[in-house]
């Protein structure tokens, strides 16, 4: 690796100096050095200006930047990461302890790159610390991911949406909950991942038995209906773990999926933080439940909608009736975060966020062929 900054002198040569004997020796520090918290891989630039030294110095900052979030991402509780502040230029490139080029393409005007960002651990947690941001380092057990695509009734492990090349590009190694990406066999049964979406705990044991052992977190992709729609199932470093998304396909769908990717990694790490924390991990958006108030500068401005925690109790009259109504809860307007509580022949506990008042989430699943009701404090949905 090419590194294009590291001050003083001194830290230049004694760092090159430690990567060359890493090197050499392929030996264990070479692992643990590549998986620390404070490195940011895979980092993609595509910059112009006026000059091909401009753009490349121009991709490198805007790889700075982008590293920082993601590192600070992984560091900061997800309820205090809307009140980081904007590090000037100076703060940044004093945090970064070098740039290392996996590859790169210039031309007169243009710059693109792919880059690992280090970070130097003492400057960003002193930085840290001089804004009173509390973080962690605590980091969970290694987990494997499956990515899989359902289409046509079928299952494959990439699809044109690349949607297993989206979880490969993620920076998995270095995250506070680190993960392997692994191919589906060519025997998986698309009628063995549908049943474990829907909740069977013999498919749940057949796919762990399957692919090797741990936890294991099977990442359902599926395109329908202009949306990207992804499923999380299985077992991560906090325990079972249900979870629905849905993304509309506003460009193409491989840009949808690496949008998809990238936030269910931020749910499965923000589990986990919850988790240290002893809060409640069912309903990753409870914080918001109680936003900040607003100053008197901002009372002018248009109140800012924020998502609503809701547990109901799903009503079906069988597995077949529970899987239909699941798939079209995942495509409510405004209805995110869906998550299975628990399950049972008849009923399932489900979680979700909904930005707005209760009568306009009646409104929209109204709108979709639910009901909502209230019962002795206890929401109950259901087809009508």
């Amino acid at each position: 690796m090419r590194f294009r900054r590291l001050e003083p002198l001194a830290r230049r040569l004694s760092l090159l100096v430690l990567l060359g004997a890493v090197a050499l020796s392929g030996g264990i520090g070479a692992a643990s050095a590549a998986e620390s918290l404070y490195d940011v891989a895979n980092i993609t630039v595509d910059t112009t200006a006026k000059d091909a030294v401009a753009a490349r110095n121009k991709g490198m900052a805007e790889a700075e930047e982008q590293a920082l979030k993601i590192l600070l991402g992984r560091l900061v509780p997800l309820s205090l990461q809307d009140q980081l502040p904007e590090f000037t230029k100076e703060e940044v490139e004093e945090m970064v302890l070098g740039v290392g080029v996996r590859k790169e393409q210039n031309s007169t005007t243009r710059y693109i790159g792919t880059l690992d960002v280090h970070f130097n651990e003492g400057v960003v947690k002193q930085l840290l610390a001089n804004y009173a941001i509390p973080y962690s380092e605590d980091r969970a057990a290694s987990i494997s991911i499956l990515p899989v695509m359902l289409s046509g009734g079928g299952v494959a492990g990439e699809g044109q949406e690349g949607w297993r090349k989206a979880w490969e590009d993620l920076d998995l190694a270095h995250s506070v909950t680190p993960a392997t990406v692994l191919r589906p066999r060519a025997d998986l049964d698309a009628s063995v991942v549908k049943a474990a979406l829907a909740g069977d705990p013999d498919a749940l044991t057949t796919l762990q038995s399957n692919y090797g052992y741990g936890g294991l977190v099977i990442a359902v992709g599926e395109t329908k209906d202009g949306k990207f729609i992804t499923h999380l199932v299985g077992e991560d470093a906090v325990g079972a773990i249900t979870f629905d998304r849905s993304d509309p396909i506003s460009g193409n769908a491989s840009q949808a999926a690496r949008a998809a990717a990238t936030a269910l990694l931020a749910i499965l790490e923000n589990r986990w933080k919850v988790m240290q924390s002893g809060g409640p991990v069912p309903g990753q958006a409870a914080y918001e439940q109680n936003p900040p108030a607003t100053g008197p500068e901002e009372e002018s401005e248009a109140p800012k909608v924020v998502p609503r925690n809701v547990v109901a109790l799903v009503e079906f009259s069988g597995l077949r009736d529970w899987q239909e109504i699941r798939s079209r809860l995942t495509q409510i307007a405004g209805l995110q975060s869906l998550e299975v509580n628990s399950l049972s022949a008849r009923t399932a506990s489900v979680t979700f966020d909904f930005a707005g008042s209760l009568d306009r989430l009646q409104a929209a699943l109204g709108e979709n062929g639910f009901a909502l009701d209230n019962r002795n404090g206890t929401f109950v949905l259901r087809s009508q």
